[in-house]
């Protein structure tokens, strides 16, 4: 895309608007995000993109965060106000956009973006609540989602290090970051519709820059992506992750 090209940008609901990109302050947290889209294809996530999967979509990632873990689907009828019939075929349509992960041939939500109930490497800590990211700029954009500060523990990718990292400015910025030197991958991969499954793995913290280069050369030598700060990666994850609720 072109320096002076117009930014992507899809409707969610009225008057809010896919990504946030008054959160993006750096080019290289810009690019990345650029390359995520075009990745995922964003267009197709947010084309004609309807209220009941909004109000479906918004009531999910409230109740992972009241409960920690996805509703079952009964337990998100209620909620949402609506019968399980419609609500099975509104999660069939989210997932057609890759808004969630199902299984169970649709009758199991196993997860929402930013959160899986899959054990990952990144455990984000909401209020009482310790739940599971797909990645760590899910990790990141987690508490720009809820508007309120996280905690987020996860480790270098390479070397197994602890990295740990916390939110302030109700999860709008970083207030430490351990070790200091910690930086984000963020790899771009054809998501086959699924980026939880594909892309999701290949993002992920490291506790040096010399970390990041040696997984690089050992086990992704060829994938494209972007090295990124841990406030550039929060950007990103409020870019993406802002909107939500919003």
């Amino acid at each position: 895309m072109a320096d002076d090209a117009p930014l992507p940008s899809y409707a969610v609901r009225p008057g809010v608007t896919f990504p946030d990109w008054a959160a993006v302050t750096s080019p290289q947290a810009r690019q990345a995000l650029l390359a995520i889209f075009e990745a995922i294809d964003a267009e197709r996530t947010w084309r004609d993109y309807t209220p009941a999967e909004d109000a479906v979509r918004t009531t999910l990632l409230r109740l992972y965060a009241e409960q920690g873990r996805a509703p079952a689907i009964g337990d998100l009828a209620r909620h949402a106000g609506a019968s399980e019939s419609a609500i099975r075929s509104l999660l069939a349509s989210l997932k057609s956009r890759d808004l969630l992960v199902l299984e169970d041939d649709g009758e199991l939500i196993v997860g929402a973006y930013p959160w899986t109930d899959r054990e990952t490497e990144h455990q984000v800590s909401l209020g009482e609540r310790t739940l599971n990211a797909l990645c760590a700029i899910d990790a990141l954009g987690a508490g720009a989602l809820y508007g309120c500060d996280v905690e987020i523990r996860s480790r270098c990718r390479s070397c197994g290090a602890p990295v740990t990292i916390a939110t302030c400015d109700r999860g709008r910025a970083v207030a430490d970051v351990q070790p200091g030197s910690t930086v984000v991958w963020s790899g771009i991969r054809d998501t086959g519709g699924c980026a939880a499954n594909s892309m999701c793995p290949v993002i992920a913290f490291f506790c040096d820059d010399a970390h990041l280069a040696a997984w690089r050369g050992k086990c992704h030598p060829t994938t494209p992506g972007s090295r990124l700060s841990i406030d550039e990666a929060l950007q990103a994850g409020r870019a993406i992750f802002a909107p939500s609720l919003a």
